[in-house]
């Protein structure tokens, strides 16, 4: 199967309105996407990805990922599945448009997409979900997803095959495991910062009755206001489901030692986004 076009489309929703996604750094975000279709030689055969966005600067993700187009069109599937890190190397390693990359920024985003609808096409030629392709690969396989470069002083694909082969035994178990309920995951849906008191209420128990038992929450931009929005999360969901809470990187070292301090209370099982990144900062 070979790429015969890249289409790429900025679609924006103007979640502002209503303050859904709203954050303590983020307060008026408009949720966005740069959405890529991959067209191939087979016309029931495409692969679709996207990069998420808030807004202004879509339209600049969408133009890097236009950018990409001499490296995508004309590309096998084989040589996409037969070296998955190689390729990821062939896609940000263009010697001139890896000088605004190629592991940051919106090249970045760009390369996210676009390698995102390469899996999506490859899962939809195997005729299985990408999981369960990735679930079905062998160490080798797997290991090969990566490009190791700058890795290699921390582990080498050699090392990397040696921790999945260990990991092998159990694998048919977790698999049906993942079928059968699936995997666990959480909802930010009652915690954005721009909602009023009523509204979380509502939602967190909304998320209850759909079965989640782990809720991630915004807090960052007011302590007062955010003691009494997680006080009024922790009394609905009670005290045995998880509580999360992200602060966008709104802080400063210090600044959020203090601040996480005094929301220890509604015992956050984790905090996401404290600052900065900022290795030093987040051991202190």
């Amino acid at each position: 199967t070979k790429i015969t076009d890249l289409r790429v489309f900025d679609l924006r929703f103007p979640t502002s309105q209503s303050l859904d996604g709203s954050d303590a750094m983020n307060p008026d975000p408009d949720y966005s996407a740069a959405y890529v279709i991959l067209d191939t030689d087979d016309e029931a055969l495409k692969g679709h990805g996207l990069t998420f966005t808030i807004g202004r600067g879509n339209d600049i993700c969408c133009q890097a990922i236009l950018a990409m187009r001499h490296l995508v069109v004309g590309s096998s599937m084989d040589d996409f599945l037969a070296a998955p890190g190689k390729f990821w190397r062939y896609l940000t390693g263009d010697s001139q448009l890896r000088w605004i990359g190629p592991d940051k920024g919106a090249m970045h985003l760009a390369t996210g997409a676009v390698v995102n609808a390469f899996w999506d096409l490859a899962a939809k030629q195997a005729g299985k979900p990408v999981w369960r392709l990735v679930a079905d690969m062998s160490p080798e396989e797997i290991a090969d997803i990566v490009d190791y470069r700058y890795l290699t002083d921390a582990l080498t694909r050699d090392e990397a095959v040696e921790i999945l082969r260990k990991a092998e035994s159990g694998k048919a178990e977790r698999i049906a495991s993942l079928e059968a309920t699936g995997y666990p995951c959480y909802t930010t849906s009652a915690g954005w910062l721009g909602y009023g008191d009523d509204k979380l209420r509502r939602l967190c128990q909304e998320a209850i009755d759909e079965g989640f038992n782990h809720i991630k929450m915004k807090v960052g931009r007011d302590l007062e206001d955010d003691i009494r929005r997680l006080t009024i999360a922790r009394e609905v969901i009670g005290p045995d489901r998880y509580l999360m809470i992200d602060a966008n990187q709104v802080w400063e070292v210090d600044q959020a030692i203090e601040w996480v301090n005094k929301l220890a209370f509604s015992k956050p099982f984790f905090i996401e986004e404290p600052t900065s990144p900022d290795v030093a900062g987040h051991r202190k």
